[in-house]
């Protein structure tokens, strides 16, 4: 199966239609977008507020893109979800279209292909930003690396208002217990699909040379390739990681793991499910 893979679409406006060309263009029979959706630019003049801009941008704006290019592509298969940019409130409009329009990813698993599933997970380890929907410590022994930057002290959206919270680094509801939930769900070859790169790869570096991802995905993600049901990963978060790495992808116990970044010019990556390293191609738009 030809599928193509973006994350972090928020860093433009446009980019959301330029995937969709590229999907369309490509042949695609997947496509599949690994969380940050809502542009950046949605929420600052909004009468309603942020949380008010995102979700009206997903019901009158996202959504309705996304059913035109299914009317015109009805055979893709579209998998996406949120993540720690994009407001867990909003996520009730994705929610109303899920199984129909497109599959959620997080904490779930579909069928890709006759002989492969999907399986997503889109929080993140603290960063520096205010939105905490979607953080969680990374794990109970290890709640982040980026000592320097992150922050615990932030808001949260699944009332529909702007709520404080502070992330409990003391709390057993962790990335890592999540990541061992989902070991239920495996039952043969799949792709994984998590927003946080694997942590000290070449897919979590900062320009400053820091590294930032996630200890409990890199660890699942060599726990499933050594058992050889892993096949390959798909990451973004860290927008800037190919630039200051000079690379998209890694392996991990010798399953590829791939984080295309994102830009000003839309990025994205095209390969084949049988054979993603060798296929694997990086596309930027224009």
């Amino acid at each position: 199966m030809k599928a193509v893979y973006a994350s972090d679409i928020h860093v433009g406006r446009r980019h959301i239609e330029r995937l969709l060309q590229i999907a369309r263009g490509t042949g695609a029979e997947a496509l599949i977008i690994g969380g940050d959706i809502v542009p950046y630019d949605i929420s600052s003049k909004h009468a309603g507020g942020e949380i008010s801009a995102q979700a009206e941008y997903l019901q009158f704006e996202f959504i309705p893109l996304l059913k035109d290019f299914k009317r015109q592509s009805p055979d893709v298969k579209i998998y996406l979800d949120m993540a720690n940019d994009d407001f867990i409130w909003g996520r009730r409009v994705l929610e109303e279209h899920d199984g129909m329009l497109f599959d959620l990813l997080h904490m779930k698993k579909h069928k890709l292909t006759d002989s492969m599933d999907i399986i997503g997970y889109m929080c993140v380890p603290p960063t520096p930003f205010m939105n905490k929907d979607w953080e969680k410590p990374d794990s109970a022994s290890l709640p982040f690396t980026d000592s320097k930057g992150a922050v615990l002290q932030g808001i949260v959206s699944r009332s529909g208002r702007r709520e404080k919270r502070s992330i409990d680094i003391l709390s057993h509801d962790t990335i890592e217990r999540d990541l061992e939930a989902l070991f239920s769900l495996i039952e043969g070859p799949f792709i994984f699909i998590s927003h946080s790169p694997p942590y000290l790869t070449s897919l979590d570096e900062l320009f400053s040379g820091e590294h930032v991802g996630s200890i409990a995905v890199r660890d699942f993600i060599a726990r499933w390739a050594e058992s050889g049901e892993l096949k390959a990963s798909f990451h973004g978060h860290i927008h800037e990681s190919p630039f200051a790495s000079q690379g998209i992808s890694t392996k991990i116990k010798g399953a590829i793991c791939v984080n295309p970044g994102q830009d000003s010019k839309l990025r994205c990556v095209a390969f084949d499910t049988e054979d993603v390293a060798r296929t694997l191609e990086l596309l930027v738009g224009d």
